[in-house]
């Protein structure tokens, strides 16, 4: 167990070198009731840090925003925060894997632009907790960090759609770039590539490792180069069901109809939301997906 206020500052004191690394040198506290906020501000704009009450939401918002409107922030993404729970190897791990997050996503010299959809991701740390499950917008941005080409195709899926849409991300943009280096079959890259599908297969929602057996490796099924390529990368827990699939697929035309025909989107009707503050630090919203 640690004490609640030695947490966010031994957390606070860890990120602020990255923080200037990634060029946001200003730190100033938020007054906030019910959450500690802390805003570090550059000439990329502003990086927010919410400690809620089991959470780590960092926000982005573009330079001169508003910092009295909480709407006007994009949230980035969550990381699990239990100073009960917590001993120090669990804060360390949480140190890094932010430093790391922060580090491969503001590093570039590149400005923060508020008015894109917020592409909210599942932390390393809440996933092996089994707190939160890994989910398919999270898969996708760990592939943008290896394929830079993508991070523009995802954006653009979120704020065209208003949410991921996985199958048009996938077939239309992402498995080009995962085939091609199956097929080129170099060590590090599969090492590095298979490690990302591992990981999210492992802890991840039903739903993303179905998208990664069949969406994304289904379409080597056809060819046995490939396949031979991928089996000594695949873990023991994905082996079994990735390969099932690619049989499937290989041998039923319904299956491969629907694959290469997924169901027209159709916009999720709105609900009224809630102040993005107070959506925060909603208890609802803090359980497992």
């Amino acid at each position: 167990m640690i004490e609640r206020n030695n947490a966010i500052l031994t957390a606070r004191k860890a990120v602020a070198p990255v923080m200037e690394q990634c060029g946001f040198t200003t730190a100033t506290e938020v007054k906030r009731e019910n959450a500690s906020v802390y805003d570090y501000e550059g000439e990329k704009g502003v990086l927010r840090l919410v400690f809620s009450t089991d959470r780590i939401h960092l926000l982005s918002g573009e330079t001169g925003v508003d910092r009295a409107d909480d709407t006007a922030f994009n949230l980035d993404s969550t990381f699990l925060f239990e100073p009960d729970t917590f001993d120090d190897r669990d804060l360390k791990s949480l140190v890094n894997e932010m430093t790391e997050y922060l580090t491969e996503t503001y590093g570039e010299k590149k400005a923060i632009v508020s008015k894109k959809k917020n592409i909210q991701t599942v932390s390393r740390t809440a996933a092996k907790q089994g707190v939160l499950a890994y989910d398919p917008v999270t898969l996708a941005n760990k592939l943008c960090a290896m394929y830079p080409g993508l991070k523009e195709d995802l954006q653009e899926n979120v704020n065209t759609y208003g949410e991921f849409l996985c199958e048009d991300f996938f077939t239309q943009h992402a498995n080009a770039e995962i085939l091609r280096d199956i097929r080129e079959n170099n060590p590090q890259r599969m090492k590095k590539l298979f490690g990302i599908l591992g990981e999210i297969y492992e802890d991840g929602t039903n739903e993303v490792q179905s998208l990664i057996a069949v969406t994304i490796l289904g379409e080597i099924r056809d060819d046995p180069t490939l396949t031979q390529n991928m089996i000594p990368y695949l873990t023991d827990t994905m082996a079994e069901p990735v390969l099932a699939a690619g049989e499937r697929l290989k041998k039923s035309a319904a299956s491969r109809m629907r694959l290469e025909n997924p169901p027209k989107y159709k916009p999720k009707k709105q609900k009224q939301r809630k102040g993005f503050m107070s959506a925060l630090m909603d208890p609802q919203n803090q359980q497992r997906r």
